[in-house]
């Protein structure tokens, strides 16, 4: 079992983008959210990863990612991350692995970019309880540009020691396959009975 420290936070707004009220959106997502993204982000001093779709920042601090098209979309956290380049045949078998994993209901949640399109081709699926789940897009057979998964493991699995934290690929502006991996990182913040009602 991965030991998180109790001082290391994680901001996921993945909660937010199930079945929100447009109307108001921009004003309870600032509520909720934006003091802790400024905060994150002002932690986060590193290097970047940006392709057109996301922006991938990744320091001795901490981790965060972006949508450029969709800022609300949000992912980042405390704590030390390892990161690494990788070659295109590990890249696909990272994809493969991490919607095999949410298929099982071994993730939490799935976010894959395939292009920056407008809208984009992309997949988003959140795990609401143990057999609900909501989902956007389409998953398709291509290799995407950006995927993070947050994996929650029962049984044993490849993608991540210890069977928790969240696994970030992405391809580049420069077109270098990075992989990120956060073990042991807390799960996103759930609120399910406000889901429910």
């Amino acid at each position: 079992m991965t030991h998180v420290p109790s001082n290391e936070f994680e901001v996921n707004t993945d909660a937010a983008l199930v079945d929100p009220d447009w109307e108001g959106f921009v004003q309870h997502h600032d509520a909720r959210y934006g003091l802790a993204i400024h905060h994150l982000k002002s932690l986060v001093k590193g290097r970047r990863f940006d392709n057109e779709a996301m922006k991938l920042r990744v320091g001795p601090e901490g981790f965060y990612l972006q949508s450029r098209r969709f800022p609300a979309a949000f992912h980042g956290g405390t704590g030390r991350s390892d990161v690494r380049f990788i070659d295109f045949d590990e890249a696909q078998a990272i994809a493969w692995e991490a919607i095999a994993l949410y298929r099982s209901g071994d993730a939490r949640s799935l976010t894959v970019v395939y292009d920056d399109d407008d809208p984009p081709e992309a997949f988003f699926g959140y795990r609401v309880g143990s057999e609900e789940r909501f989902e956007m897009g389409e998953l398709s057979h291509g290799q995407p540009i950006h995927l993070r998964v947050t994996v929650d493991a029962v049984g044993p699995q490849d993608l991540i020691e210890g069977g928790r934290g969240t696994v970030v690929y992405q391809r580049a502006a420069d077109g270098r396959h990075v992989l990120l991996k956060r073990p042991g990182a807390p799960l996103p913040y759930q609120p399910l009975q406000r889901l429910r009602d």
